[in-house]
């Protein structure tokens, strides 16, 4: 049942020329709205960006029946990930083919570490959708706002603050392979202060990681804990103080893959991952002060056979302040400065190890819009680290809305770095004698948006070059190193249309060439897309329908040697049902086909599975 890449490039066009066969069909709508993008230093329409950007709102959470920011994300525009097993094992990100250490994940603008590596790039299947109100991925170089590992880009996912009424809701969810997901949450304010409490559990007895096909049949069971907290309180109509706090505690049972594929093994790995947030938020009416101040705590410990073997302890301390100086109503000027201390401690049975380093940065932004329909932005940072020195980097973007035309052209060019972790210079495998990764990045594309409203559509061609990249070296050390450099090039393709006011259809494309010393780099997929049909009949409104088809061609696994991950296609279905006002059933089917695929070499993977739910409002 695997989709040629030819055929799907050909099914693509085909129903991109059905599509717009039909806008005459189709009646008026406005799926569009004035949608504002506030992963950036300050908050812009998303017209006025120029930023390759996709926004994943609450509804669209909603419609999908997924889980977790790995599975809603997974083929979007410039998206691929690999998952090391079934649930809840490791997942990581590639944005636009870079390595994971690229993507830079935020909650409500906090950052995040790895237990395991104290590493920007996180486990994507930690971050669960319960209390998420929408999520902002912008693609390409954003090293200029946002410093180290976001060369490939910004995942930021904002949680939702608190109600004007009180909200409160259970929901239960089961599925034939013994899975069980609990989400329960409360939302109100109190006078001026505004909360939002919600909380996720999630067990089951899991699947092998390790393929079964090559004979391990012992489950990984898994035990999943999360709450995520945001408190608002506002002193006054120009001062805000904002609490944001996220707690993570998992047990799960893992596999291993001591160099070479994953085999059955009696290991736990224990979690404690906790990060928090204040933030103040001040109008001066000639300006704009905002100061931030996070922690990020994460604890990792292993287990072999009940004995610990191996721990992993992260910290991260961060303080911003930020001014925004509204220049004129065409001009904004921004500046501030930034400061990080990341600390790791991690023993395993041969070696223990005790770092800590800190770096600094001061960072400019300007946007301008004197010239009607043309806005511009231009980015600096300077950056200090203790260990590498001093380094800079920039960025320029423009978008222009060509008149009465319906389209607008977007392009962003920008260079970034990357400061090796501590785990990369003094770990396991770690060299000292490493350097930054440094990168330039560029980007254009053409958007479309139909006079209606009923067509969005966006084409954009994007190549980066990574210089300096690191990677583990060859055998027997496996010490990292700089591999030279690494290039990716691709396009991305989505186009949402609403074809009635019953059926929207979503769909996306990803076409992607990576290159490293004559090779292509590991896990990358050079055609991937996903599309996504939803349906809500008008004379039956209780009732809703969501089914969603992604596909992924072959790839290399360059992890193991001669490792090779076969193309696969996944069906995706569920179905909603409003009992009454305050009640509603959900049936979904994941991997509908029953497909068998790996998304790393010898890795296993969940087959068909049906849950069955039920969320009560209170």
């Amino acid at each position: 049942m695997l989709i040629q890449p030819n055929k799907l490039i050909y099914l693509i066009f085909i129903k991109g020329i059905f599509l717009f066969c039909n806008v005459a069909t189709a009646e008026k709508t406005n799926i569009l709205q004035d949608i504002t993008v506030t992963g950036n230093y300050y908050p812009k329409k998303l017209t006025e960006t120029g930023s390759a950007v996709t926004i994943i709102s609450n509804k669209d959470i909603e419609k999908s029946g997924m889980s977790y920011v790995s599975q809603i994300l997974n083929a979007t525009a410039g998206y691929q990930d690999y998952k090391s097993g079934g649930p809840h094992s490791l997942t990581r990100a590639f944005l636009r083919g870079n390595e994971t250490d690229h993507s830079l994940i935020l909650i409500n603008g906090m950052k995040i570490v790895d237990s395991s590596t104290g590493r920007g790039s996180i486990d994507l299947e930690r971050i669960n959708l319960n209390g998420v109100e929408r999520i902002e991925v912008l693609r390409g170089s954003q090293s200029a706002l946002y410093g180290s590992e976001a060369i490939g880009g910004v995942i930021n996912i904002i949680l939702k603050r608190g109600t004007k009424e009180q909200i409160k809701f259970l929901n239960i969810e089961l599925s034939n392979r013994l899975d069980k997901n609990i989400d329960t949450g409360v939302s109100g304010n109190i006078n001026n202060l505004y909360f939002s409490l919600n909380h996720h559990h999630s067990e089951g007895p899991g699947i092998s990681a390790a393929e079964k096909s090559l004979g391990y049949n012992e489950n990984d069971s898994y035990n999943i804990d999360s709450t995520n907290l945001v408190i608002d309180y506002d002193f006054n109509s120009t001062t805000e103080i904002s609490l944001v706090s996220r707690v993570f505690t998992s047990e799960i049972e893992e596999d291993d893959a001591p160099l070479g594929p994953f085999i059955d093994a009696d290991r736990q790995a224990n979690l404690l991952d906790w990060q928090s947030a204040v933030s103040l938020n001040k109008d001066y009416g000639s300006y704009t002060l905002e100061a931030i101040m996070s922690t990020a705590k994460a604890r990792r410990y292993q287990l072999n056979e009940d004995r610990k073997f191996r721990w992993y302890i992260a910290d991260l301390n961060s303080a911003k302040l930020k001014f925004d100086i509204p220049l004129n109503n065409k001009e904004k000027f921004i500046f501030g400065v930034d400061t990080e201390r990341s600390h790791m401690d991690t023993q395993d049975q041969y070696n223990a190890y005790d770092f800590k380093v800190s770096s600094s940065s001061t960072f400019y932004s300007y946007s301008n819009n004197t010239i009607k329909n043309l806005f511009i932005d231009a980015s600096f940072r300077s950056n200090h680290h203790d260990l590498f020195g001093l380094s800079s980097t920039y960025r320029i973007a423009g978008s222009y809305i060509i008149f009465n035309s319906g389209f607008r052209l977007h392009s962003s060019y920008g260079t970034g770095y990357r400061a090796p972790t501590l785990d990369e210079i003094y770990g396991s495998y770690g060299s000292v004698l490493i350097k930054e990764e440094t990168s330039r990045s560029r980007d254009i594309g053409l958007e479309y948006t139909s006079s209606n409203n009923n067509i969005n559509a966006d084409l954009t061609f994007f190549a980066t070059q990574i210089d300096n990249l690191i990677g583990y070296g060859p055998a027997p050390g496996y010490k990292f190193s700089n591999q030279g450099s690494a290039k990716n090039k691709g396009l991305e393709f989505f186009i949402n249309y609403t074809l009635t006011k019953e059926i929207i259809i979503n769909s996306h494309y990803n076409y992607l060439t990576t290159n490293n010393n004559g090779r292509s780099l590991s896990r990358r997929k050079k055609h991937s897309g996903k599309t996504s049909i939803s349906y809500n009949p008008e004379n039956f409104s209780d009732l809703s329908f969501n089914s969603s088809i992604e596909y992924h061609s072959n790839a290399r696994d360059g992890a193991f040697s001669g490792g090779h991950i076969a193309g696969y296609a996944l069906i995706h279905s569920n179905l909603n049902y409003n009992l009454n006002s305050n009640s509603k059933l959900h049936f979904k089917i994941d991997n509908l086909l029953d497909q068998k695929y790996s998304e790393a070499d010898t890795a296993g993977s969940y087959g068909r599975t049906l849950s069955l739910g039920i969320k009560i409002n209170f």
